[in-house]
């Protein structure tokens, strides 16, 4: 098996994160124009999707049009809002002294990732970025994996991607890259991972092997 020479890796729930306040009051301006009452249990049913192949199939169980959902949620979503409420996972620290290219891919748009990152003070040590579009696709699609790896100019068996959902891992055995699952909160998961770690720092052992 090749030696790992690259990462790739999810934003949201993976490095950074959001307090439960900030999560509960989108959902609640949500439901509030839809006529759902939509509470912190669903807030973070959505953030995290743990075990769904994307956010739209847990908006579709809520009897949820997911186009109207979104819709919302982009008109009342603000940067400020997100960036004030928004903190480095402790174990992404390590990330800094990891010695191997690192990227991202993430549903977040690209302009909010940089705020983002620069915010948490992170900005500096990944490259490229990859935002999913309609264009790139959305996970588990592998193509946006795949275009951040041609971007490292690396090959698939050479990476790893570590995310802290089945749209993340499913990505990244559709993408041939290997797939980490980053489980701090032993949450179970619909398929197996080649890696399954509960914090960041497991990855100096599976880069150095």
């Amino acid at each position: 098996m090749e030696r790992i020479k690259g990462l790739i890796f999810d934003l949201d729930g993976t490095i950074i994160d959001n307090d439960d306040d900030y999560m509960e009051l989108m959902l609640h301006r949500v439901g509030r124009d839809l006529g759902y009452d939509f509470n912190l249990c669903h807030a973070r049913e959505l953030w995290y999707a743990i075990d769904s192949e994307s956010r739209d199939n847990v908006i579709k169980r809520w009897g949820c049009d997911p186009d109207k959902f979104w819709t919302v949620f982009n008109r009342y979503e603000n940067i400020d809002e997100k960036l004030r409420s928004t903190y480095l996972h402790e174990d992404a620290a390590i990330l800094k002294g990891l010695d191997v290219p690192k990227g991202i891919v993430t549903h977040t748009s690209y302009d909010h990732t940089d705020m983002l990152l620069k915010m948490v003070g992170m900005r500096q040590y990944f490259n490229p970025i990859i935002a999913c579009t309609e264009d790139t696709g959305y996970k588990p699609s592998p193509l946006p994996i795949i275009y951040c790896v041609v971007d490292m100019k690396l090959k698939p068996e050479e990476v790893a991607y570590v995310g802290d959902t089945l749209s993340d891992i499913m990505a990244a055995q559709n993408a041939g890259v290997r797939s980490i699952y980053i489980n701090r909160f032993k949450r179970p998961i619909r398929t197996t991972p080649d890696y399954e770690i509960d914090s960041l720092e497991k990855l100096l052992d599976i880069v150095s092997n």
